[in-house]
């Protein structure tokens, strides 16, 4: 008897600790993420293993489009962030993801030979108009030189590219007239950037890559046992790639290594396969 008591405290004190440990209208953690546009995405719960080879498939939305992309393709090389959000790395040279795991010691070296790219899907105006945005200054930049084409230097045809170089002379006089000192950053060409555009057979702009600017000679960057590698001069030249893919209202950007700008036709094919080769379903998208 005196052990049936016993047993039926101990009993009601491991009731009571598991009611403590999971209060009371808690709600369980959710297994699936749905945005805006309808898109349902399975959530990785639990702890997470960046090293994992073969890397396992994990869903992201970008829209209404889910895809599925091997772990190691994300930034973090586990999947999207706890909101869903979500950036690719890839390396350069190869354009190829990294081995699972190997960003998790994120070092000079291999932060320099990233290619990140972000995919941004864009519902609230005119896919063409956020295109347009890029290259041409808004309100509160009007009157500034390094905003707008019209005020920098057409230079002759680069790769394909239309180059609209950086006119120093006309910054620093804007800056100077809005009171800045001639030891301010913005007075310096590596705290600007040149412009490279690329037109369809319409004359549309379909590509605005904007790089750290030709005063600045030196790449910071070196191969070393076929890696890119930061070398020992200071800064690093770079360039962001924007991109749209207008049948799926998406807006791409693509940041790496300035001497890739040669490369920028098989940079835009290669961040358009990653996403359109990832899509799993879409919901509620005409055909």
């Amino acid at each position: 008897m005196t052990r049936h008591i016993a047993l039926t405290l101990l009993l009601a004190s491991l009731l009571s600790m598991a009611a403590c440990a999971q209060p009371a209208g808690q709600k369980p953690v959710a297994l699936t993420q749905t945005n805006e546009q309808g898109c349902t995405r399975q959530r990785s719960l639990g702890p997470q293993d960046p090293y994992a080879d073969p890397a396992p498939l994990k869903e992201a939305c970008i829209g209404p489009y889910l895809l599925a992309l091997p772990q190691n393709y994300f930034y973090n090389q586990i999947g999207t962030e706890h909101d869903g959000s979500y950036m690719l790395a890839l390396e350069y040279p190869s354009l190829q993801a990294f081995k699972p795991g190997e960003r998790m010691n994120l070092t000079a070296d291999m932060s320099i030979r990233t290619v990140s790219v972000e995919y941004r899907y864009i519902d609230r105006i005119d896919i063409r108009e956020a295109m347009r945005r890029s290259y041409t200054p808004m309100a509160y930049q009007q009157g500034n030189p390094e905003a707008s084409l019209e005020s920098r230097i057409q230079g002759e045809r680069l790769h394909g590219l239309v180059p609209y170089y950086l006119d120093m002379g006309v910054v620093r006089t804007h800056y100077r007239a809005q009171g800045f000192k001639e030891g301010a950053p913005v007075m310096t060409a590596g705290f600007h950037k040149d412009w490279f555009l690329a037109k369809d057979a319409a004359g549309e702009v379909e590509t605005v890559i904007k790089c750290t600017p030709r005063e600045i000679t030196v790449s910071g960057v070196e191969y070393r046992e076929g890696k890119l590698v930061k070398s020992k001069e200071n800064g690093y030249a770079v360039c962001t790639q924007t991109f749209m893919i207008a049948p799926m209202k998406t807006l791409v950007e693509v940041t790496y290594p300035r001497e890739g700008l040669e490369r920028w036709r098989e940079i835009d094919a290669r961040a358009r396969e990653l996403l359109t080769g990832a899509i799993k379903q879409s919901r509620g998208v005409k055909k």
